[in-house]
């Protein structure tokens, strides 16, 4: 079994870093997002998924990026990139193929992530949390509007969503509620 190494603290700052950090490296809200909050809790010492399997979905993680493939008309991808890295956390057993089960887990990611953003921004859609955020919102199928708002967004949500997801599973993982192994 896994075991902190850092407190819940240094753990939620380290993804809020890493998300500002990240975005710069690999642009993309959904995969800064994943990789800010497992390289996080993994440097805490909570291993959500092997490295190389993460770095293995990589490239799908992307089209996920700024509500699907850039389009701004899908789910911020920073509530994807949380969602995916609370997946691992609750566990991939088979189990979840109960649709009960599932649907357990889907409540509580709702109830912690989903909730906080539709209090926040008002939505869960890209377009909507970007007017709500920066009080415009960009074609990023554009590259020069693409450019524009890579150049004002230093983390955008990326970081305080990562901040937060990762806040909430150090306190689920305190609980025994995930099914984090070493």
């Amino acid at each position: 079994m896994s075991s902190l190494t850092k407190t819940k603290e240094e753990i939620m700052k380290k993804a809020e870093e890493l998300g500002v950090e990240y975005e710069a490296i690999y642009k993309g809200c959904a995969q800064t997002t994943f990789y800010a909050v497992t390289d996080a809790l993994r440097w805490g010492g909570l291993e959500l998924i092997p490295e190389e399997l993460q770095d293995k979905m990589y490239a799908g993680i992307c089209l996920l990026t700024a509500g699907n493939c850039m389009t701004g008309e899908g789910t911020c991808g920073a509530v994807v990139g949380s969602t995916m890295a609370s997946g691992f956390a609750f566990g991939q057993s088979s189990d979840m193929k109960n649709p009960m089960v599932a649907d357990r887990v889907g409540a509580q990611v709702r109830d912690s992530l989903l909730t906080k953003f539709y209090e926040e921004y008002g939505s869960i859609l890209c377009k909507d949390v970007m007017r709500k955020y920066f009080g415009k919102a960009w074609d990023l199928t554009s590259r020069e509007m693409t450019a524009e708002f890579l150049g004002i967004t230093d983390g955008c949500v990326i970081k305080k969503t990562a901040k937060m997801i990762a806040g909430i599973l150090v306190d689920k993982y305190e609980k025994g509620e995930l099914k984090i192994t070493a």
